[in-house]
This record gives C-alpha cells, structure tokens and sequence, in this order.
C-alpha cells in the first residue's frame, strides 16, 4: 500500500496566469511526448476569483424487473467550470476578451472643455480560445488546461470600490487527441 507520503504530490498556491492563444500540441516520439509554450499575456487575476472545478459525473442506470440492482450501469465525464476576473482594462485584454475588431483608439474626446483620450469597446460575443497556464507561488509547478472556451463579461467590481473589470467564463472543449490538462513540476 503506498502511503499518504508517497502520494504526497500537490498542486496548490496560484501566482501567475499565463495565456497563450494557440492550443497546445503534444508531439510523440516513442515514449517521449513533447510541447512548447510560449505565453503571450501574463493576465493579471483576481486573488480568489480563480475557479477550475469539474462538475459530477452524470451516472446512468438500466434496471430491469427482478433485479434490485442495476442491468447497466454508465456514465459521462462532469464538465469542467474554469472562471476568473481580470481587474484590468487594457487593450491588449479588452482585445483578448471582445476581439480586435470591437476596441478603437479615440484620440481626443471633449468632456465640458477638457481633452481626453482612450479606448471605445463593442460589447460583442467572442470565444476566447487557447491555453492557460496557472503557475505556482514557488513558481516549480505549472498546470496547464488545454483547449479552452471562454466568453468574457464586463463587469463593475463593488469588492474594491468599482474596479472595472473582465469575468472570463466557460469550459473545455476537448479535441479528444491532446490533453485537457496537464500538471508539471521543474526537473531538478
């Protein structure tokens, strides 16, 4: 029997969320599988906001008459919720969150004699595919979640004083070739 110690292998602590747009692809050769990441965004993300929950398994059963137990039994894997807020407005994540096409530079906006500049937005609905990468505090572990499908919201934070805000909601959709997720730890 192997012992609480033995299977003592955790992942716990997020301090970084890392985005790269492109799914990952894992390459075989033999016994070796290989990948490359190279994140795009490290996305700022509200402590405690992170959630990445797998939801119950939906069980089926066949029973038959003169049985008090099942004839079949089967079942399909729970969904995967993964959810965050990004308490940031930046273009680079509004472009992320809405597409390039729904944010434009406004160069000068009048508001009662004074000149500002900024950013408009189109609230539209995008799906945010890719692979997001949540590193650990001591920065020797990383899980990987795979072929993701977010949409974003914008959203008005009351916990800090109205920061504004991006939820980024939604869930896996597994290609069924590579993995949905992936947890490493740092070779010595």
């Amino acid at each position: 029997m192997k012992t609480k110690s033995q299977l003592a292998d955790k992942f716990s602590g997020p301090s970084s969320l890392l985005y790269q747009e492109n799914p990952l692809t894992i390459t075989s050769n033999g016994n070796t599988k290989t990948f490359t990441v190279t994140p795009e965004l490290d996305v700022p993300c509200k402590v405690d906001s992170l959630n990445f929950e797998q939801g119950e398994a939906e069980i089926e059963e066949y029973k038959v008459i003169g049985l008090s137990g099942a004839w079949i039994t089967d079942s399909e894997p729970g969904d995967i919720d993964l959810g965050f807020r990004v308490p940031s407005i930046s273009e680079d994540i509004l472009k992320l969150a809405f597409g390039a096409d729904a944010v434009s530079a406004i160069t000068t906006g009048t508001v009662d004699g004074v000149d500002y500049e900024g950013l408009a937005l189109i609230l539209k609905n995008k799906k945010v595919t890719g692979t997001w990468l949540i590193v650990n505090n001591t920065k020797d572990r990383i899980m990987i979640i795979n072929n993701t499908a977010l949409f974003a919201s914008l959203v008005l934070d009351s916990d800090a004083k109205g920061v504004m805000a991006v939820d980024f909601n939604g869930s896996i959709e597994s290609d069924g070739t590579n993995p949905d997720v992936i947890f490493l730890k740092k070779k010595a």
